[in-house]
C-alpha cells in the first residue's frame, strides 16, 4: 500500500473529470482515471500531462462503465497497484434530447446504461473495495435535473433521479455496515463542459428557454447580460467534491444531495 491517498474518477479524460483529477493531484492524491477514450487519445493524454504537471501520478485506464468485466478489471488494476481506494467519484455521464413521446429505445437504453447502470457499477466496486479496507468516500454526480422535471430531458432526468435513489440506498447499506464509508451525491446546474458545447445542446436551450443562440460560445457569453443564462464552471463542482472527499464536516451526513444550482431550483 502506498502512503498517498488514491482517488478513482470515471469519465476522467476531460470535462469535469479532468478538473477533478487536476485538483485532487494538487492535494497530493494519486489519480486513477477511467474513460471510454484510449489513454493515447490526445484529450486523455492532455489530462494525464496536467496531473503530472502538478507533481501527481495518474493511472489512465480505458474502461467502459457499461461493461462489468472492464470495470471489474479496472478496479482490480487500481487496487493491485496501490492497495487502497480512498475516494471514488462516479462522474461519467451522457445527455440526449427529445420529447418523451418521441424517444426511441436506443436513446433511452443508452442513457440508462451509461448514466444509471454505469454509476451503479462504479458504486458496486467502490463499495466492495472500501468495505475491504474499512473506510472510504463515494461521490456520485447527478444534476438539478435529478430533482425536477426538465422538458426534452426525459432520459437525463430519469437517470439522474435514479442516481439519487441509488446514492440513498447505498449510503443506508454502508451506514448499517458500521464502517466509516460515506456516499453522497452532487447535483449541479448547467456546467461549461464539452457536454454543452454542441449544436444539440444549443437547440435544446433555444427551444426550451426561448433563446436564439447561434453557437455555444454565444450561449456561454449570455451570462454577462442582465438575466442571462447562468453556467457553472467545472471547478465549482470540483471544490464541492473535494470538500465531500476530505473534510471532517462531510462525515456528519451521508446519502444527501448537495445542490449547486446558482438559484436554478428557486
Amino acid at each position: 500500500m502506498i502512503d498517498k491517498k488514491v482517488v478513482l474518477i470515471t469519465g476522467g479524460a476531460m470535462g469535469q473529470g479532468r478538473t477533478h483529477a487536476v485538483e485532487f493531484a494538487k492535494k497530493g492524491y494519486v489519480t486513477v482515471l477511467l474513460d471510454m477514450l484510449d489513454p493515447e487519445d490526445p484529450r486523455f493524454a492532455e489530462t494525464v500531462a496536467m496531473v503530472e504537471a502538478e507533481g501527481g501520478e495518474a493511472l489512465a485506464i480505458k474502461a467502459n462503465i457499461c461493461s462489468t468485466p472492464e470495470m471489474e478489471a479496472a478496479f482490480a488494476a487500481a487496487w493491485d497497484k496501490y492497495g487502497r481506494l480512498d475516494v471514488v467519484v462516479a462522474n461519467a455521464g451522457i445527455i440526449n434530447f427529445g420529447y418523451t413521446w418521441e424517444l426511441e429505445d436506443e436513446k433511452v437504453e443508452k442513457a440508462l446504461a451509461v448514466n444509471l447502470e454505469g454509476t451503479w457499477r462504479t458504486d458496486k466496486y467502490a463499495a466492495q473495495y472500501m468495505m475491504k479496507q474499512g473506510y472510504g468516500r463515494i461521490i456520485n454526480i447527478s444534476s438539478v435535473s435529478g430533482l425536477k422535471g426538465t422538458e426534452q430531458l426525459a432520459t437525463y432526468c430519469m437517470t439522474k433521479f435514479g442516481i439519487i435513489g441509488l446514492t440513498k440506498t447505498l449510503a443506508l447499506e454502508l451506514r448499517n455496515s458500521g464502517l466509516p464509508i460515506y456516499c453522497n451525491v452532487v447535483c449541479p446546474t448547467k456546467v461549461r463542459t464539452p457536454m454543452c458545447e454542441t449544436d444539440a445542446y444549443v437547440d435544446f436551450v433555444n427551444t426550451t428557454m426561448g433563446k436564439d443562440f447561434k453557437s455555444w460560445q454565444e450561449m456561454f457569453e449570455d451570462e454577462k447580460n442582465p438575466g442571462g443564462l447562468k453556467f457553472l464552471n467545472p471547478i465549482d463542482i470540483t471544490e464541492m467534491v473535494l470538500w465531500l472527499a476530505e473534510s471532517n464536516e462531510a462525515t456528519k451526513f451521508t446519502g444527501r444531495e448537495v445542490v449547486i444550482d446558482r438559484g436554478a431550483m428557486l
